[in-house]
């Protein structure tokens, strides 16, 4: 079992250079969905199809799971090929986002490779939680291709009463 870095995002800041970060994602997903709208002749019609296939050329979307205990929520999400140093874990109040990049080289060796489907391989998820956490109190592990998230919930204040 591999520790996995979180990264704790609070601040506005480190929420704009994250959001640049997705739009430039989504900015790689638009442009390929063009190419292929193009690519068809510009005829409407197909426009959600291109965009969805577009996706997964960019990027793998994971399957997750997400289970709640009374203190805390667990996620799960399928990595298999994919090392604790590939995947950053960026832990939000209201969300998690787990991305990684792996890529498969054949280096050293003197066989002859005559059928490869590894490659690269990028990782994209933002998993909205149903309730506030406590970005400080987040954790993950990456075990034989699952990566393990635990994140306690944050604690809900109580309004003050004013004195009568």
């Amino acid at each position: 079992m591999a520790p996995v870095n979180v990264q704790k995002i609070q601040g506005a800041n480190q929420s704009q250079l994250l959001l640049q970060e997705t739009n430039d994602l989504l900015n790689s997903v638009q442009t390929r969905a063009f190419e292929m709208f193009e690519r068809r002749g510009g005829s409407a019609g197909n426009d959600v199809d291109d965009w969805l296939r577009a996706e997964r050329e960019v990027f793998h979307v994971p399957d997750v799971e997400l289970a709640e205990t009374k203190g805390e929520f667990q996620l799960q999400l399928a990595l298999p090929g994919f090392d604790a140093k590939d995947i950053r874990v960026a832990a939000l109040p209201q969300a998690v986002i787990v991305e990684g990049e792996a890529v498969h080289q054949h280096q050293g060796s003197e066989e002859t490779v005559h059928f490869c489907e590894f490659g690269e391989r990028r990782v994209f998820r933002l998993i909205p939680l149903p309730n506030p956490v406590d970005i400080d109190h987040v954790s993950a592990t990456l075990d034989k291709g699952l990566l393990k998230i635990r994140a306690v919930k944050a604690e809900q204040r109580k309004g003050k009463t004013a004195a009568a």
